[in-house]
């Protein structure tokens, strides 16, 4: 059962290992928030004909949840982010967002009682110290106080998304959890939209299949595939797969945008995989097999 979480977690950190590349591409033609607004939006919007499809059950307070959800991920965590990488670098917003899995593990300690295992702080250490090494440039200055502490607000606040949707996810299908908060966050910044004269629905030439992509799969599929996932796994265990997002962009970089790979990008991605291996197969010793086994069914 675990392999099919495995599976997931890969599915979705490719898509969502995707976004920076194609954006990228699209970042100097639309504005940031506006790009935020109309990805979580169309996610939302494409998956909700099936969720109405299926009929599911939804209570006053299920709404309110998705709610506080679409806030915490869509709008306080991808607008604080977005924010973040305008006043400061986007080298070090990049890499304290992606140290995410950090509040993940707080949180799901807190909140959903998970063990820190020794595993996963020597993946967290080597994570972060790999993804440090892949993307921060080496050139001191640019940041200010604003930009680091709103690019760790993110991240505390996606962090506490995801164990939050790992709670409510036990008790409602993930297509329709995902469909309802991406809706929900991403009204949240229409009035911001409107009040700084910027178009909710401007599409320039050129871009709308690419912002299709980042809508439908990247803001859609990814997140339904992320949370399903972390019904099979632990959420501290399942969120260690974003130490690898920048090791698959900086590959899809070197591909598609003719990017160059530094030694130093290498000895980076070395360590992230040697901590994921770390965190995903453990040792094949009878104390790891049984950690794994107990849990996966804590949860």
């Amino acid at each position: 059962m675990k392999y099919k979480g495995y599976i997931l977690l890969a599915v979705t950190i490719l898509m969502f290992s995707t976004l920076e590349v194609v954006t990228g591409t699209i970042n100097n033609l639309i504005n940031p928030l506006q790009l935020t607004f109309l990805r979580f939006f169309i996610g939302g919007v494409v998956m909700l004909p099936l969720v109405i499809k299926k009929r599911e059950k939804v209570q006053a307070k299920d709404l309110l949840f998705f709610l506080a959800l679409g806030i915490l991920n869509i709008f306080i965590s991808a607008g604080s982010l977005q924010y973040a990488i305008t006043m400061g670098k986007a080298s070090t917003a990049a890499i304290l967002i992606s140290s995410n899995p950090i509040f993940v593990m707080l949180f799901s300690a807190i909140i959903l009682k998970e063990k820190v295992t020794y595993n996963r702080v020597v993946c967290m250490l080597l994570g972060i110290a790999g993804i440090t090494l892949i993307i921060y440039k080496g050139n001191v200055g640019g940041d200010t106080a604003a930009s680091l502490i709103l690019a760790i607000f993110a991240s505390f606040n996606f962090g506490l998304y995801t164990v939050l949707g790992k709670l409510k996810s036990e008790g409602i299908s993930s297509i329709t959890m995902i469909c309802y908060s991406s809706i929900f966050g991403s009204l949240m910044y229409v009035p911001v939209l409107l009040f700084n004269n910027i178009p909710l629905f401007y599409i320039p030439e050129g871009t709308v299949i690419k912002i299709l992509y980042v809508g439908v799969f990247v803001s859609g599929i990814a997140y339904v595939t992320y949370m399903e996932a972390l019904k099979i796994l632990t959420a501290s265990k399942g969120a260690m797969i974003f130490f690898l997002k920048p090791v698959i962009a900086s590959i899809l970089a070197v591909i598609f945008l003719s990017e160059s790979m530094s030694f130093k990008t290498v000895a980076g991605m070395i360590l992230v995989l040697a901590g994921l291996f770390i965190n995903f197969f453990t040792i094949n010793s009878k104390s790891g097999k049984a950690r794994d086994k107990i849990e996966e069914t804590e949860t």
